[in-house]
């Protein structure tokens, strides 16, 4: 028996760091997932191998995509297409699922904000999920706050750190929800809280030192050669 290479479709994404990928199969059921080193997600054969390309910083399930988003523009997708495309294509022939039961991660819990919160919910589920899903991104509701009438909402996949991405929130995201559910006055982008204890400055030092290694923000120098 013949076995023919899968056709994969690469589409880029209005994020330049971000490319979605169509391998023309199902690969998950339910909510895109979004992964990097250190999840137990990334246990997965498809995702430890999209990983563990040099240059890719995170990666995105989705029912039938993957998004990789890549650690800068210091690694040319000319470089990082084919061992994306290789890596995609191996797991096809393997059969094997893309994420495990086992290493799904757990589902988020509800968002704040009571019933309000379940109607912005259900309309990114059936309106704002399938928009994003075309350019490979993905968007949560974590909160709903009733006084200010205002919901918090991360965006993943290619809109996280996408250059458009507030554009997407206000034109896209924002006018969906409101359209739907009147409660709200507008959609934020969430910000994600420091962990207890962390130092906000450690976390500035060590994203100077990932993108000038021979800068040493301690000193305030460049280090010797």
């Amino acid at each position: 028996m013949t076995v023919h290479a899968p056709l994969i479709q690469v589409e880029p994404t209005p994020n330049p760091d971000a490319l979605r990928l169509l391998p023309g199969v199902s690969l998950l059921s339910g909510a895109p997932v979004e992964i990097v080193p250190g999840d137990a997600a990334a246990k997965a054969p498809l995702a430890a191998a999209l990983l563990a390309i040099d240059g890719v910083e995170r990666i995105m399930i989705g029912p039938d995509f993957v998004t990789a988003v890549r650690r800068s523009a210091a690694f040319p997708w000319s470089g990082l297409k084919p061992q994306l495309l290789a890596e995609l294509a191996d797991f096809l022939f393997s059969g094997e699922p893309a994420l495990p039961d086992a290493l799904l991660p757990e589902p988020p819990p509800p968002a704040e904000g009571g019933l309000v919160a379940e109607q912005i919910v259900e309309v990114i589920e059936r309106y704002v999920r399938p928009m994003l899903a075309r350019d490979g991104g993905e968007a949560t509701l974590l909160r709903f706050d009733a006084e200010s009438g205002v919901a918090h909402v991360r965006m993943g996949g290619a809109c996280g750190g996408c250059p458009s991405g507030k554009t997407t929130l206000k034109q896209g995201i924002e006018q969906a929800i409101k359209r739907y559910v009147p409660e709200v006055t507008r959609v934020e982008a969430a910000i994600e809280e420091p962990e207890p204890g962390a130092d906000p400055r450690a976390r500035v030092r060590g994203w100077i030192a990932a993108r000038w290694p021979r800068f040493n923000p301690a000193a305030g120098r460049s280090s010797p050669s």
